[in-house]
């Protein structure tokens, strides 16, 4: 470490700067899925492009302000490029940092950050290992079972710059006096002498117009010797249904890739189930969003846009400029995260007039009991409004939904599938040509449906307990195979809840129409089309060897009439003990047995069917049950683990 000073005091600031010294800091991606678990894919085979590393860019950014000169630091895309331990090894001792800085966003990235770190220390015992993401919601745990010395919890702009002063004055990473200073920095967690846990709370959050959009010079210079990775931030829009329905995608004048850009940050929303990030919600200033899109047109070939906000819509003012923006630059648009309570039907028209292709609502459930849970704070009824409008302007929603949260049973799988067959009906396609996603509901830190893990106990609270669960979650996505039962249900019912759905979804929509047949063929053929340029269509299940019967009961009974015609009575019994037979089998014989919570069962008791409410909430909530059997906190120790627990 040098310590040539270079940098500056700016007291007007929000960070505070002190004289900067020279130093080496290597800021890396952790990467998502696919080191040492066989999954699905990788990400960066899906259709939509891999979101920019904004974390790491935005931290970059704050370094640069503060007066860290460009040989300071470097980037490294551990996420995108996969490379082997020797590979990491290589690029670490040729670097050489003073401090390394890994970006967790994910909480099922707990073995990948223990295995890095682990190859960072072998190299460097004097480097500082710092971590930030998602899975600081679980610091103790990381701190005292991997070689990560600190972390930093909630935003991490302005503490990462302070927490760079103290390690410049205080370069000895085993001095565990100095260290008593960082409780002087807001957002880092470390341990003390004794292994306790310190946090003086979550990050300062970097103010709205600080924040910045995405430097792809930056992109392109973690990716190393290998550019060519470049394009997993750049997908074709036509090769996605989210643009290919929209006839306006097909302009031969049209640049043919996906940019992905935020104009907000935060979620106005706090669902059971979701791990938030970053305190509040606060949009962007758009006075440079104009020049950001003129690089990604001119630059890089983009002719669609993906807003990758969690509440686009909540601020109305901010979403209509938005729209008239990108209209204005004739780019097509997405959004995800919007919440069906924000638009409105004129908002649909008006977005649509702008460009816009498809709006996707967090919808998770058609049952009113998951949604209060959940606590959506929306109705089944608001859900329909939206996504009528939506098919009335001809904007394309995706459907989503989410099983197996705790109070889901039958019943609420059966109101899903109705749901679903309601809305199939209005598109007029049945649910097999219609997008959807099924996902399974995952704890992770931070939540109150982990919390709801701890108190039933399959979630241990010990750090033992902890790691054999982060374990078995890391490289783990929302899929049915890595569900793990909080719900109480036995597994016979479970293993049938996402076919249920799928057959009343085809019952309801039967039911309702009268099949336009030259609408479905066209559809289809147009949906078949999408499918066959798409990767995902070609994804097996490789966490489990047999799916023979799934295959066969999606293929000749999901949609079928015939089926669909059956007494509910005679053929759900057989369906539903066929597919737990299958699931008995997947657990003799699965792979990865470690990452598949198919095989780590444990009987738990069900949600309690009395009237549980959250203090803020007239409707039954999770958050409420949980709340309602904390323990008291009685120690600064137990403070930290709440706050750690509970999250933003």
């Amino acid at each position: 470490m040098n310590y040539n000073i270079v940098g500056k005091i700016d007291s007007g600031d929000r960070f505070i700067y002190k004289s900067m010294k020279n130093i080496r800091v290597s800021l890396c991606s952790v990467p998502v899925e696919g080191w040492g678990v066989r999954l699905d894919r990788k990400r960066s085979e899906g259709s939509l492009g891999i979101m920019p590393k904004v974390a790491i860019v935005s931290l970059i950014d704050a370094m640069k302000k503060a007066g860290f000169s460009k040989s300071s630091y470097d980037f490294y895309d551990i996420d995108m490029l996969y490379p082997s331990d020797d590979e990491v090894r290589k690029y670490f001792v040729s670097q050489r940092p003073d401090v390394v800085g890994l970006s967790a966003v994910v909480s099922t990235s707990y073995s990948q950050v223990k295995r890095l770190s682990s190859i960072i220390r072998s190299e460097l015992p004097g480097c500082w290992i710092a971590m930030g993401g998602n899975l600081a919601a679980n610091s103790e745990t990381v701190l005292k079972t991997t070689d990560i010395d600190l972390s930093v919890v909630g935003d991490g702009e302005i503490a990462w710059v302070k927490l760079l002063n103290y390690i410049i004055e205080n370069p000895d990473r085993n001095d565990h006096k100095s260290k008593l200073k960082l409780n002087e920095i807001r957002g880092v967690a470390f341990l003390d002498e004794k292994g306790r846990i310190n946090l003086s709370g979550f990050g300062e959050a970097i103010p709205a117009e600080k924040q910045i959009y995405p430097d792809y010079d930056l992109l392109k210079s973690g990716l190393k010797d290998r550019p060519e990775e470049f394009n997993n931030y750049l997908k074709v829009g036509l090769e996605t249904d989210w643009f290919s329905f929209d006839d306006r995608a097909k302009d031969k004048n049209r640049g043919k890739n996906i940019g992905q850009i935020f104009t907000s940050k935060g979620c106005v929303a706090r669902c059971t189930f979701c791990q938030r990030s970053t305190k509040g919600y606060r949009v962007q200033p758009l006075e440079h969003l104009e020049n950001h899109l003129k690089y990604l047109k001119e630059k890089l070939d983009v002719g669609f846009i993906q807003i990758l906000d969690e509440n686009f819509g909540s601020n109305k003012k901010h979403a209509y400029q938005v729209a008239d923006i990108l209209h204005k630059h004739d780019l097509l648009w997405l959004a995800g995260g919007v919440r069906c309570t924000s638009t409105t039907n004129a908002d649909v028209k008006y977005y649509r007039d702008r460009g816009c292709s498809a709006l996707k609502y967090g919808v998770e459930s058609g049952s009113q009991k998951i949604l209060d849970l959940m606590e959506k704070v929306f109705t089944v009824n608001d859900v329909e409004r939206a996504l009528t409008a939506c098919h009335k302007h001809g904007v394309f929603s995706p459907l989503a939904i989410m099983l197996g949260m705790p109070g889901e049973d039958e019943r609420t799988a059966k109101e899903t599938g109705q749901f679903l067959g309601r809305m199939c009906s209005i598109l007029g396609v049945h649910l097999k040509w219609v997008s959807h996603d099924v996902m399974w509901a995952l704890p992770l830190p931070g939540t109150p449906l982990w919390e709801y893990g701890e108190q039933l106990g399959v979630i241990g609270k010990n750090d033992h307990d902890v790691v054999d669960y982060l374990t078995r979650v890391s490289d783990a996505g929302c899929f049915r195979r890595y569900y793990i039962n909080l719900n109480g249900a036995p597994m016979s019912e479970v293993c049938f809840w996402e076919h249920l759905v799928f057959f009343e979804a085809s019952r309801t929509f039967h039911k309702l129409n009268n099949v336009n047949k030259k609408l479905t063929q066209k559809y289809r053929e147009k949906n078949l089309a999408v499918k066959s340029a798409n990767p995902r269509n070609s994804l097996r299940y490789t966490a489990l060897t047999f799916t023979t019967i799934t295959y066969l009961v999606d293929k000749y009974c999901v949609g079928s009439k015939f089926f669909d015609s059956l007494p509910r009575m005679i053929v759900y019994p057989i369906v539903k003990y066929l597919l737990y037979f299958e699931y008995q089998i997947q657990k003799l014989f699965a792979r990865n047995k470690s990452n598949n919570f198919f095989v780590y069962t444990k009987k738990v008791k069900r949600l309690p069917k009395e009237n549980v409410k959250d203090r803020s909430s007239k409707r039954r909530s999770l958050r409420g049950y949980v709340v309602k059997n904390r323990q008291p906190v009685t120690s600064g120790l137990e403070k930290v683990r709440e706050l750690l627990r509970i999250g933003l």
